[in-house]
């Protein structure tokens, strides 16, 4: 996908409208992390269990490092070439594997709080801020197990790719036959199916509080 002749967008109203869609995703989630971040440290506006609000934190924060990986796409995409240089391409190709899965298990986390705190209302007060930072802390160290062994295996092996318009790392070593499902499914699959039981559950959970109600109306 090395191939601009190939595999480029050749088409300028097709890539107008996508550096338009990517501008306007990028300062809506600029300006939304911005206001979650202020209102729950500046000014206490979120009345949830602070667990839940340091976890949006860090979410918030993840988001924006996401949005820096949008800006040097945004790059890319309207000069229709690499201009990043090697050391912006590196930091891309290799970010995008630090940021992405940290938001997934950010997301994990944030369900997963939530069906304890309504699981077992009367342990609610034992997840502090603190608790809830100490978590995050963990999942910014784990969001490494893919980041690390990249630089380990080949930390050359980065190159642009036309079909996405961004830098990516290759993953052509040979080891990464083995390897790649293995984080794949650790950095994307877990955290994805943790989502789906914990969101499920907490649905069980509210319709059979909803059945009660309404038996007791009857």
């Amino acid at each position: 996908f090395t191939n601009y002749t190939e595999y480029g967008i050749h088409n300028q109203a097709v890539r107008y409208c996508l550096i338009s869609y990517e501008i306007f995703t990028m300062l809506s989630s600029f300006l939304g992390d911005s206001i979650i971040l202020v209102a729950s440290i500046k000014y206490d506006a979120f009345k949830l269990h602070k667990a839940i609000v340091t976890i949006m934190q860090h979410m918030a924060v993840c988001d924006l490092f996401n949005s820096f990986n949008t800006v040097l796409f945004l790059f890319t995409l309207i000069a229709e070439r690499n201009n990043l240089g090697p050391l912006l391409c590196s930091v891309r190709s290799y970010f995008i594997y630090y940021t992405y899965p940290a938001s997934f298990y950010f997301t994990a986390a944030l369900t997963t709080i939530k069906l304890l705190i309504v699981q077992y209302p009367m342990h609610a007060r034992l997840w502090t801020k603190s608790k809830a930072h100490i978590v995050c802390g963990i999942i910014w160290i784990c969001s490494l197990a893919i980041l690390i062994p990249s630089l380990v295996i080949d930390k050359n092996d980065v190159q642009f790719n036309y079909l996405l318009y961004t830098c990516i790392y290759g993953f052509s070593a040979e080891a990464w036959t083995i390897w790649r499902p293995v984080f794949g499914s650790f950095a994307t699959v877990v955290p994805n199916i943790v989502v789906l039981v914990t969101t499920i559950w907490l649905i069980v959970i509210a319709v059979k509080a909803t059945n009660r109600g309404t038996d007791k109306v009857k």
